[in-house]
């Protein structure tokens, strides 16, 4: 910490920052949790069946 230079009394801490985060809850007219749901059984299904093709070869 800097010291004042008229009253070298040490300066006080600036307080950190508060973020704030929005969340979108629909994309178009569809809810977000549906979105991600969807989302994640594409990636498991083909993450799926890569393993499958790799384990025949």
């Amino acid at each position: 910490m800097s010291k004042d230079s008229n009253t070298q009394h040490r300066a006080k801490r600036q307080p950190t920052p508060t973020k704030i985060i929005v969340e979108r809850h629909y994309v178009g007219t569809e809810k977000m949790e549906t979105v991600f749901k969807r989302i994640a059984e594409e990636q498991i299904t083909k993450r799926v069946k890569e393993i499958a093709e790799n384990s025949v070869n």
